[in-house]
């Protein structure tokens, strides 16, 4: 039988992560939540590219904009996250599972977070 190399299944200690969450939100690591806090975010603007299948976040400074969301921090400084639950359902991202991805976090670009989405943290379909 032929050895396989195994994956490890989060990314290493110190990189920013994000994860889709079994119940529905986007959750933060420390170091994420902590590059964040530093920045100020206080609210996001939560952006999909259906074709590219991209997603985006992009800092607000106007919290009354409904179309933003709260980032909310763990009392503990542990991370941070926010409900996407129907965002998650209507992209189709599999949340059955928490699925961690390593982001890079740029403050001085438009998004704060760009990443793809990888095909493998999508729902399967009948068919597929």
């Amino acid at each position: 039988m032929a050895y396989e190399i195994f994956e490890k299944k989060t990314p290493r200690l110190g990189t920013p992560v994000m994860s889709f969450s079994r119940i529905g939100s986007l959750s933060f690591n420390q170091t994420a939540s902590r590059q964040f806090e530093k920045l100020g975010v206080k609210n996001v603007l939560l952006m999909w590219d259906s074709e590219k299948r991209r997603l985006a976040l992009k800092k607000t400074e106007d919290e009354k904009d409904p179309r933003s969301y709260v980032v909310r921090y763990n009392d503990k400084g542990n991370g941070a996250g926010f409900s996407a639950k129907t965002f998650l359902d209507y992209t189709g991202i599999d949340y059955s599972q928490r699925k961690p991805m390593a982001i890079e976090i740029s403050p001085n670009k438009e998004f704060l977070i760009e990443v793809q989405i990888p095909d493998s943290l999508f729902a399967k379909t009948e068919g597929q």
